[in-house]
């Protein structure tokens, strides 16, 4: 990519920060098919949360790696030692959500076009927030739970979805656990579960918001500050304060606004609020029963109450009984808390990876 101008590149970068997409080229190498050769980067553009990255390695196999937050790392491969060799080829990769494709086609006469098809990858790509690109794990490596800083300020950390698998991992851990101390510890352990999914709750939802964004799909802002901002500060130009600042501090207006604190992820009516207005995205088109929306409300109130009552709490609806049945904290209701925040994650996942950029 260093014979491209600074500003064709830029125009890259601009034209394929999008959920799906395609690039074509030609490239021209008189090294490319050369097995005395060592392998290397032939193209890398970072757009966004996006990574687009094509490499040949050692043994002469072309990997296309296409990486965000919310697909992970895709990677089509292609064997050049199957490909009649040439110092010029047409390449094409193209992705989307659902698949990622590479092709390859020898300019020479009769030549056929090769093509792959995307498999999850082993080896992770993630962008970091210096711009920096970043490899997690290799082949027969795992590596979770990843973050990294820089001077104190983090440059890298886990994507929404990661950290949300990461949640439900500790719940499931926790409640395996034994003791010999009867229900006060089937107590404790589903107090803590709720409290836990919550948490994983609000930290999924207000991080994948933002990389939505990162991932091409232009916020709606304007909506999102008549929603969250009260009428004083709308009528004192905090839209145009949030854009000056955003400039100064290279970030975009919406970061500004969660970094604010506007959005209360935790609160089941804003968050929805929130997809909606930036993203137009709906939760109840999920596809959910309306009794998981009516659940997971519920959850999120004894969360309040067992970290701001107590982690002993025996009974997490005493202010509404009666009229109302008691609802005690057992392993039952942990494993219903587990299984629709689950649910409701995994939906909203894929309608976020539905969204689609409008030029």
């Amino acid at each position: 990519m260093h014979n491209i101008p600074l500003h064709i590149f830029r125009q890259i970068q601009e034209a394929i920060c999008r959920p799906e997409g395609t690039v074509t080229f030609e490239y021209y190498s008189k090294d490319l098919f050369d097995k005395s050769k060592q392998g290397g980067l032939l193209f890398q553009v970072s757009s966004g949360a996006h990574l687009f990255r094509l490499e040949r390695d050692d043994n002469l196999f072309i990997h296309f790696y296409n990486s965000s937050p919310g697909t992970g790392t895709r990677v089509a491969t292609i064997d050049l030692k199957e490909v009649p060799p040439c110092d010029r080829v047409f390449m094409c990769f193209s992705w989307s959500p659902t698949e990622i494709k590479l092709y390859l086609g020898p300019r020479v006469p009769n030549g056929k076009l090769f093509s792959a098809s995307g498999l999850a990858s082993q080896k992770q790509f993630r962008v970091g927030n210096d711009g920096g690109v970043y490899q997690i794990g290799d082949h027969g490596v795992e590596v979770m739970g990843i973050s990294i800083y820089k001077g104190g300020k983090p440059v890298l950390q886990p994507t929404a979805l990661d950290a949300w698998k990461e949640t439900i991992k500790a719940t499931e851990i926790l409640a395996r656990g034994q003791s010999d101390q009867g229900y006060i510890f089937e107590t404790v352990v589903t107090n803590l579960i709720l409290a836990i999914l919550v948490t994983g709750f609000e930290a999924y939802t207000k991080k994948r918001f933002l990389e939505i964004e990162q991932e091409g799909i232009a916020p709606d802002i304007d909506a999102v500050v008549n929603s969250f901002f009260p009428r004083r500060e709308r009528d004192a130009g905090i839209a145009e304060i949030l854009k000056d600042e955003a400039k100064d501090k290279q970030k975009t207006v919406l970061q500004l606004i969660v970094e604010r604190g506007a959005i209360n992820f935790q609160n089941y009516q804003k968050c929805k609020l929130a997809y909606h207005k930036a993203f137009q995205l709906k939760f109840g088109s999920l596809g959910l029963e309306s009794s998981t929306f009516e659940k997971i409300k519920k959850f999120i109130t004894y969360r309040h109450r067992i970290v701001h009552v107590s982690a002993l709490l025996g009974m997490l609806n005493q202010p509404e009984v009666p009229p109302k049945e008691p609802v005690f904290p057992k392993k039952e209701l942990a494993d219903e808390a587990m299984k629709e925040f689950n649910n409701f994650i995994e939906k909203l996942h894929q309608a976020t990876l539905e969204l689609r950029r409008r030029d």
